[in-house]
């Protein structure tokens, strides 16, 4: 038996790319021959699952194969998904709200991200329609297409294993704060960067680490970002950092201060995941899938007050009980995703008839 999974691109830098090599590594140990059906070439480290292109996809497929196909909006050509042959799951993703385009990127790109987003729901409503099942990966994003009456719908978290941080706690830690993802409007960097400002005026060493890749359609966002810099004279202190590599990256959590988000939009958001297991404390705003992502470990504000999240920072920082209670809760919290058991879980859905 095969299963299939379809996607735009298969990185290994980001949550589904994460997920879906995590995915394959579980439906081997069930027994499944792993494919992948990618619109892009794969560019990333040798994997031993199969690849093939969309546009000269000629496997032979049965009735017995299993297709998933990872949703985070329109773009991937989803009929041949939709023609070939065998069980048809839809791994929902997330989509962005083209509202946060709006006044940070041009006009068009806004009126793009509109069409986009209607032109995403549409194939959800059809995808409801001939999938016999869903995966969401957070709670939040099962609430997002609740509405479109699904068969068979599921909450399975990003299917990865987290690495903790075996070194001990040094005494004393550097105040650089650090955040990770696309350099896209509804991460709100711009926020990330204006708290900084409040950071640095109390501790002037600070740094201000912004790990992303740039996205050609929202430039515009990127010079904004670049511009806001600027304008508070932090251009010696803010840093963004492009083609890191997952080792770099926990590399430099590891080395950090704090992990601090201000996004305002997730489907999941694996980094704040991967900075738990730093050993960092993590500091975010309560919006989107974070909250049931974090599962009460970190610290969530709820306002964006930057003299008061400053504030609050600070206090778990540097009290040694509170920073000590804040990691610990964070390992715990990882323990719990460590601990989930995909192999079962994926094949007591398996059996239990979706079809």
């Amino acid at each position: 038996m095969n299963v299939f999974q379809h996607l735009d691109e298969l990185k290994d830098s980001d949550g589904v790319g994460n997920d879906a090599m995590g995915l394959a590594e579980v439906f081997t140990s069930l027994g499944y021959k792993s494919h992948f059906i990618t619109r892009l070439e794969r560019k990333g480290k040798p994997l031993k699952s199969k690849f093939h292109l969309v546009d000269s996809f000629l496997y032979p497929t049965t009735p017995e194969d299993i297709h998933i196909l990872h949703y985070g909006g329109a773009g991937y050509p989803y009929h041949l998904f939709q023609n070939l042959p065998g069980r048809k799951i839809l791994r929902f993703h997330n989509i962005t709200p083209a509202h946060f385009y709006k006044d940070t990127t041009t006009p068009d790109i806004f009126t793009a991200m509109e069409k986009f987003e209607s032109l995403s729901y549409l194939e959800i409503a059809s995808l409801s329609i001939i999938c016999d099942s869903v995966w969401c990966d957070s709670e939040f994003n099962f609430e997002t297409i609740l509405g479109y009456q699904f068969r068979n719908p599921y909450v399975v978290p990003i299917c990865k294993s987290y690495e903790t941080n075996s070194q001990l706690e040094p005494e004393s830690r550097n105040h650089s704060l650090v955040f990770v993802g696309r350099y896209s409007p509804q991460k709100k960097w711009e926020d990330f960067i204006e708290l900084f400002s409040y950071w640095v005026k109390e501790f002037p060493e600070a740094h201000c680490l912004c790990i992303g890749s740039v996205i050609g359609a929202f430039d515009g966002y990127f010079n904004k970002l670049t511009d806001v810099v600027r304008n508070l004279k932090l251009d010696d202190k803010i840093h963004f950092l492009t083609g890191k590599t997952d080792a770099e990256v926990i590399s430099i959590l590891k080395e950090s201060g704090a992990f601090v988000s201000m996004s305002e939009h997730e489907g999941f958001c694996l980094p704040i995941l991967e900075a738990f297991g730093s050993g960092i404390p993590v500091f975010a705003y309560s919006a989107g899938a974070i909250p049931g992502t974090m599962r009460g470990g970190g610290f969530l504000f709820h306002i964006k007050d930057f003299p008061s999240i400053a504030k609050e920072m600070k206090e778990n920082l540097f009290q040694k009980e509170k920073r000590t209670s804040l990691i610990s809760n964070q390992y715990r919290v990882l323990e719990s995703y460590n601990q989930f058991p995909f192999p079962e879980v994926i094949s007591g859905i398996l059996n239990s008839g979706i079809q």
